[in-house]
């Protein structure tokens, strides 16, 4: 296909587009041209490349690949506004989707795929001689697929917007199944069978609904093939069988699409985006945890938002724009960012600029559980004080509440979370006293937990939130994780008696108010964001048997539950 000029339509969306993300005006026009890109026998994956009219060569190329199609909804979010500034973007769908051939199967082909793209764009006349890459998400996951295994010289800058680096984490890394997983198949099935962009929005938005009663029945795999048997007249996919049946992340299964080496790997610029109510997060902090220990060039924005929003949120393409002039254009560079680390102080509204993260503390605070129910400063004196219990029934399991599913667009973590402390399934310390002073927590904040259960099958579920004083609590940080048959690493078997858990809630920028209060929720579930556990077990995908369980938890000298935050006290950038 011959290079096309863009219109005057596509010419006014894309400067809407670059208006409403804060990018500095457009200085080219551009064409766009289809490719067929050989990555295997007899499989060809779909392109179109945006190349500037001006400058002449480009400032430099960019790949994106995507699974999500390279029609007008993909190709506005980077590729035409980073075009019409002078950047060439070769944007390419991934095997199985949209025109590319093959078949889908959820990273299993992208490090194989995406040396092969770049080899066949190294032999292009156009191409500029290094690239980088742009993309969240699953976009993201590609990029550090690519690093994983001898990673491209010509690899120089990377921008990648809450990506994971391992699919198995991202799916069992509590232990539990997540949501995800389930959600993800439902879109990419109907995306495969041709729906159009506002029904796919439409169903996305209903997603919730429409899946739920797969959660509701057993055996779960039987509830699962019918779901796709009644909507689409075709059985699962076969990968999603795959992971439902297998919860073992040390399974060879899991090995090829676990790119934690790309994080040994990666020598070159990284911009990473991602939001604190964004089911991502873990591991985007492990990425720039090891990244800046290694001493990499890597930057961390994170902003008050879900998994979708941070790959769309505020200045997030203006930031990207930045650090490819910064750290990748063909013309004079200068430094644009102005600290390595900028997040959102939640409760404050306003975001922070710090050398890196986390800032060192500059003390900390403990609360202790009580047995009233409270959180006090001080520890408790007696050792014959009877633990506080609660009973999880996998049969009317505790609703889910706190970090968003995956293709969630609504308040998600902001949401009030006050009903679950009136639960009978659910254990809540309260603060009995408003605060006197504010109390400003970066990091993650801990649980030191005295807990046990009657039997080891148990999900663990630990919040901390903030009350208002009308009583409305809302979610601040959280943590799950499933014990017994659980996959995640350091975390031990409850049994009686009583054992001590360190548990680390996921990380927080969050300024707790004078006049409100704190509180702890202690629950066995969180359903249907993750796999309810059904107390016996058996196989999560084909038991139909459910038990339920006895949790406890210590309050007693020698067993002392209690919250540790971590205090600082930083200069902070009001929001505009």
């Amino acid at each position: 296909m011959a290079p096309v000029r863009r219109g005057l339509f596509g010419a006014l969306l894309d400067r809407l587009v670059g208006w409403k993300s804060s990018l500095v005006p457009e200085t080219t026009d551009y064409t766009t041209e289809r490719f067929r890109i050989p990555v295997g026998e007899n499989v060809y994956l779909a392109a179109d490349l945006y190349q500037p009219l001006q400058p002449k060569p480009p400032k430099g190329t960019i790949l994106i690949r995507t699974p999500y199609g390279i029609g007008i909804p993909m190709a506005i979010a980077h590729a035409r506004p980073l075009a019409a500034r002078g950047y060439q973007v070769l944007l390419s769908s991934c095997r199985g989707t949209d025109e590319s051939d093959g078949e889908l199967d959820p990273g299993r082909h992208e490090a194989a795929d995406g040396q092969a793209v770049v080899a066949w764009m190294r032999e292009q006349p156009w191409y500029t001689g290094s690239f980088a890459a742009v993309g969240a998400s699953y976009i993201g996951y590609v990029q550090w697929a690519l690093l994983s295994e001898n990673p491209p010289a010509d690899f120089r800058a990377a921008a990648i917007y809450t990506g994971p680096h391992d699919m198995g984490k991202f799916i069992w890394g509590t232990g539990a199944l997540d949501y995800g997983a389930f959600s993800w198949a439902d879109f990419t099935t109907r995306q495969k069978r041709g729906d159009g962009q506002l029904s796919l929005m439409l169903a996305l938005r209903s997603q919730q609904a429409t899946l739920g009663p797969i959660f509701e029945s057993l055996p779960l795999m039987g509830a699962v093939d019918k779901y796709f048997q009644d909507a689409y007249a075709t059985a699962m996919p076969p990968w999603l069988g795959k992971t439902l049946a297998i919860a073992d992340l040390g399974d060879k299964y899991w090995t090829p699409i676990n790119h934690g080496d790309a994080l040994q790997k990666a020598n070159l610029p990284i911009l990473l985006t991602a939001g604190w109510y964004d089911l991502v997060l873990p591991q985007v902090m492990e990425q720039y945890e090891i990244l800046s220990q290694r001493g990499c060039d890597v930057a961390l924005t994170i902003g008050p938002w879900t998994h979708l929003q941070a790959g769309t949120g505020f200045n997030i393409l203006s930031d990207t724009y930045d650090w490819f002039e910064e750290h990748f254009t063909s013309l004079p560079r200068k430094r644009l960012r102005k600290a390595p680390v900028r997040v959102f102080v939640t409760g404050m509204n306003k975001w922070l600029d710090l050398p890196k993260w986390p800032p060192e503390p500059a003390s900390h605070e403990e609360l202790f559980f009580s047995p009233d129910k409270s959180l006090v400063a001080d520890k408790p004196g007696e050792s014959n004080i009877p633990d506080s219990t609660f009973t999880f029934d996998p049969e009317k399991p505790t609703p889910f509440v706190g970090t968003p599913p995956l293709f969630d667009r609504g308040v998600g973590q902001r949401k009030p979370d006050t009903a679950l402390a009136t639960r009978h399934d659910v254990l809540s310390f309260t603060t009995t006293s408003p605060l006197e002073h504010d109390l400003e927590v970066c990091g993650k904040p801990v649980v030191s937990l005295h807990h046990s259960s009657d039997h080891p099958h148990v999900d663990l579920l630990v919040i901390l939130s903030e009350v208002d004083p009308a009583g409305v609590s809302r979610p601040v940080s959280q943590r799950y994780m499933r014990l017994g048959n659980n996959q995640e690493s350091g975390v031990a078997v409850a049994v009686p008696p009583t054992a001590e858990k360190r548990i680390e809630l996921l990380d927080c920028a969050h300024l707790f108010r004078r006049g409100n209060r704190l509180r702890v929720m202690i629950a066995g579930g969180s359903h249907p964001r993750y796999l309810r556990n059904l107390g016996t077990g058996e196989h999560h995908a084909t038991s139909e048997r459910m038990e339920k369980a006895v949790h406890s938890v210590g309050h007693r000298a020698g067993a002392e539950s209690r919250l540790i935050l971590p205090l600082t006290k930083v200069e902070s950038e009001a929001v505009e």
